[in-house]
């Protein structure tokens, strides 16, 4: 059924329009919607063409729409009624033909509770209905710890369930508990209700379809229209509660687009419909003689359109910008260009081309944008300032500019660091035009400078061949015999090489004999200085090669001849053991510092074999019964904290030698490595059988693992090497120490 309806109620018309408050705000509405343009005109207001005030009409209709779902509603009855089964069914329920109150009288029916059947009663959950639960004491097992009589604590029989392993159930009466359902009644009551969910419908309506699409006519109509009338109904609103407040015609067009669509259960409860007048402007604006172009201004607030309405000043603001971007590019680019291109034109005259640039952009700007705005006569004074400000920058450029004939200028004056810095700024000296320019200035620095190596470098820098370039050569020539010879006179074999080094690639093929001499005479100088033999050999013999003379041969083969003595093998004298120890140091040094020579074929194999010889010689001197001097000099060892002990500490294996009265007794042997003491492991054997070797004196093998006894591998052996007795511990297969001789480390 539908509710009453309520009478109308009726607004007061809106007065009449106010067209010049409508023309103003739509003026201003222009001004800010302008300055969302790009690059805006300062008095947007100069652009208007036209402004027509005008009103539209709107309508607004609210529809309450009510939906109703018919459902089962159960609850408790009062004592226990008798059984009716089911009254009624909901599918034959009308749902707008019934209030709640007969709806609920109507179907109220008495029903068996279903959980409990009508007992009123249902099996405990607690025992299923067992009356008996498992004990909680001895968890069914029927035994449990306790205290017995005599005061200790042992297994025994479970005194909470008297050793059955069950207790009665304390939830239920014979397994049976109350229903929760019907609280024991044995009966339930089941009705049926509405259930009712609302939802609402918004219509507008409107003279032009343009209105309609507007934002504010959805939402918050008030701040943009007046409202003229609103009528109310419980219900629907019928064509004649409307016709007093609408005009004929508008009714007879519109009425047939108010209907509302709703479902088979839903129903209008109740409709609003609201009647407004829309203020509203077209304004139509143009740049110069362009065609003219009109946007719309909507309600109260003069809401305008989107900025991608307009297309005059949006043309405009992008040439406006394309010509800032460009006029940027220019003012910054063109001054960078000028500084990347050298120091040469970093001065004052670069700072005065950036500020006529930077004035030139701008005076440019302003003559754009007054030229599109239709300005002509502003934009012609704008671009008369532009065209001088680029003048002066087209002559502050000219000025700035490097000629050749201004670095011949500063050459002539001396003036040389001048002159190269023109140079410079004109280009590459492989330029043909200024080649000429270059070698000028490269030959005036080089007669100039004192410096060898600066000579020498601007002679490189000159064309071989040429009459420049020789009189440079000769300069240089001249320098480096001066430098060379001055330096030499005060034994300075160093500075004198450092110079002859600056001056051989430029002097090595015009002048080969000059270089020879003085090479030879450098190592003559050095041969002087030479405290070993060796040293006075090989210097002999460069000096020899660079300038070959009878006395340099003479001195050389004089060298040679005490060389190959000392490099010769001779039979040990009858001599202390030291001595001995340290002719054999001495000639593994000089063999050493000449295996690797390649001055002399027959010297450097003469080393390698007193270097052979002396390394055997030095191997068949024990470490075990040597003095501390020879056992210090053969393994250089460094004396430890101990005073009796001198010890040595390789890579991976340390070596301790203990000295009784200044006599090596015993040597001891172990993995360097805390954490790992192996020694006959693939990285360590190798050094450590050469250790032994040099303690005994004589090449040797590591003992081998020894075989178990009694099942279990012994953790020590014990054997001789001649009268010294060596002593091995063992870790399984594991060399974890030696002891050697008389040592107890």
């Amino acid at each position: 059924m539908s509710l009453p309806s309520q009478e109308p109620q009726a607004v007061d018309p809106m007065p009449s329009v106010d067209a010049e408050a409508i023309h103003q705000a739509a003026v201003q509405s222009f001004v800010e919607w302008t300055r969302r343009l790009p690059v805006p005109p300062p008095n947007p207001q100069e652009f208007i063409r036209s402004v027509e005030p005008k009103t539209r009409r709107a309508a607004r209709l609210y529809s309450t729409i009510t939906e109703r779902q018919v459902v089962w509603k159960e609850g408790m009855t009062q004592g226990t009624p008798d059984v009716t089964g089911l009254r009624r069914r909901p599918d034959s329920v009308d749902p707008w033909a019934e209030t709640h109150a007969s709806l609920r009288e109507s179907s109220l029916s008495i029903l068996a509770c279903s959980p409990c059947g009508g007992r009123g009663t249902v099996s405990c959950p607690n025992c299923s209905g067992r009356e008996v639960v498992g004990c909680s004491n001895c968890g069914g097992s029927r035994k449990a710890y306790g205290y017995a009589s005599n005061g200790s604590r042992r297994l025994m029989n479970c005194r909470s369930c008297s050793a059955k392993g069950t207790v009665p159930c304390p939830s239920c009466r014979s397994g049976r508990v109350t229903c929760s359902t019907c609280h024991g009644r044995g009966r339930e009551q089941r009705w049926l209700e509405f259930v009712e969910t609302v939802r609402f419908d918004f219509l507008v309506l409107s003279d032009e379809e343009e209105l309609r699409r507007l934002v504010w006519t959805k939402a918050d109509m008030e701040k943009d229209a007046k409202l003229v009338a609103e009528i109310n109904a419980n219900g629907v609103l019928s064509r004649e509660k409307l016709a007093p407040h609408l005009p004929a015609d508008w009714l007879q067009e519109h009425w047939g687009k108010m209907v509302v669509g709703y479902k088979p259960r839903e129903r209008i409860t109740s409709q609003s419909f609201q009647v407004f007048e829309v203020p509203a402007a077209r304004v139509s604006y143009a740049i110069a003689d362009a065609p003219p172009t009109t946007i719309e201004f909507e309600g109260q607030r003069m809401l305008a359109p989107p900025p991608s309405a307009d297309r005059q000043f949006t043309a405009r603001g992008r040439k406006v910008q394309a010509a800032r971007g460009l006029l940027l590019a220019l003012a910054l680019g063109i001054p960078l260009l000028y500084i990347l291109r050298g120091a040469y034109f970093w001065n004052g005259l670069l700072v005065l081309l950036s500020l006529f640039l930077g004035a030139s952009a701008i005076l440019a700007e302003h003559f754009v944008r007054d030229w599109t705005l239709g300005r002509k006569g502003r934009a012609r004074s704008w671009g008369i300032g532009a065209a001088v400000s680029a003048l002066s920058v087209t002559v502050l450029a000219m000025v700035s500019e490097p000629s050749l004939q201004e670095a011949r200028l500063h050459l002539s004056k001396g003036r040389l660091d001048d002159a190269q810095t023109e140079l410079q700024a004109l280009g590459e000296p492989e330029s043909p035009e200024l080649q000429q320019a270059w070698t000028d200035l490269h030959l005036a620095h080089a007669l100039r400078e004192q410096q060898v190596h600066e000579v020498a470098k601007d002679a490189l820098a000159m064309k071989p061949g040429s009459p420049e370039r020789a009189q440079v050569d000769q300069h240089l020539l001249s320098l480096t015999r001066q430098q060379v010879l001055a330096s030499l006179g005060r034994k300075d074999v160093t500075s004198a090489s450092a110079v002859l080094a600056s001056a051989h690639p430029v002097l090595a093929q015009g002048f080969p004999k000059d270089i020879g001499e003085l090479t030879a005479r450098i190592y003559d100088t050095e041969h002087e200085a030479c405290t070993t033999p060796s040293c006075r050999w090989k210097t002999l013999f460069v000096a020899l090669r660079a300038e070959p003379t009878p006395s340099r041969e003479q001195r050389l083969g004089q060298a040679r001849a005490t060389l190959m003595e000392q490099l010769t093998p001779r039979p040990r004298p009858k001599a202390a053991t030291l001595d001995w120890v340290l002719h054999l140091h001495k000639m593994t040094a000089l063999a050493t510092e000449l295996e690797d020579t390649t001055y002399d074929s027959q010297v450097t194999a003469q080393a390698k074999q007193a270097l052979t010889w002396a390394r055997e010689e030095r191997e068949r001197i024990a470490l075990i019964g040597a003095e501390r001097e020879v056992a210090i000099s053969l393994l250089q060892l460094t004396a430890s904290s101990h005073p009796n002990i001198l010890s040595k500490t390789t890579e991976s294996v340390a070596l301790s030698c203990e000295l009784r009265d200044g006599r090596c007794v015993g040597a001891y042997l172990a993995g360097a490595d805390k954490e790992s003491r192996v020694l006959n492991n693939l990285k360590r054997t190798p050094v450590t059988k050469e250790l032994l070797s040099r303690v005994l004196g004589h090449p040797v093998e590591l003992p081998t693992p020894p075989q178990p006894r009694g099942g279990k591998p012994p953790t020590q052996t014990t054997w001789k090497d001649g009268r010294v007795t060596l002593v091995a511990r063992w870790n399984g297969i594991y060399l974890m120490e030696l002891r050697v001789g008389e040592v107890t480390p």
